[in-house]
């Protein structure tokens, strides 16, 4: 196979935020969009994609090899990298949320158990990183299908 020169540069300068997010393959334009233009980051932070994104890091109980997995994957970038910030993003209609089981949430809803899987991994780093600045996201889409993105708080 040939090679393939881009016209992207190697980036040299330190990330300071890592970015969970869900491999949804409807979301990707939207969530690069939201971290680059909106919260101005410049294409310099280090990421984290997986089927359910964040989720990883919360349900020890009912999958304890992901949340271990998930769990040693974030403790190794924010270690290697120094990294300062940390940005979770969860998104409507996730198709892994729909396997999960209902009895670990208290609600049925999908977004009511997606924030309430956000507060618990909050909880669990405040405890773990406290240093660390946590920003915690939902993204849909509106009725002309553009991507909306939503500050999850409390």
């Amino acid at each position: 196979m040939p090679t393939t020169q881009l016209s992207s540069t190697l980036h040299s300068a330190d990330a300071e935020v890592l970015v969970i997010h869900c491999s949804d393959h409807r979301f990707q334009a939207g969530f690069y969009e939201f971290l680059n233009r909106h919260l101005s980051l410049e294409e310099n932070y280090d990421l984290l994609v997986l089927p359910g994104g964040p989720q990883c890091l919360t349900l020890v109980e009912y999958m304890p090899k992901f949340s271990w997995a998930g769990w040693k994957w974030f403790r190794f970038l924010v270690d290697a990298h120094d990294l300062k910030r940390l940005i979770l993003i969860q998104h409507q209609d996730c198709g892994w949320y729909k396997e999960l089981p209902f009895h670990l949430h208290s609600s049925t809803d999908p977004r009511k158990r997606q924030e309430e899987d956000l507060r618990r991994a909050r909880a669990a780093l405040a405890k773990e990183r406290p240093e660390l600045m946590l920003e915690l996201y939902y993204a849909g889409w509106d009725a002309g299908q553009h991507i909306t993105i939503d500050t999850v708080s409390g």
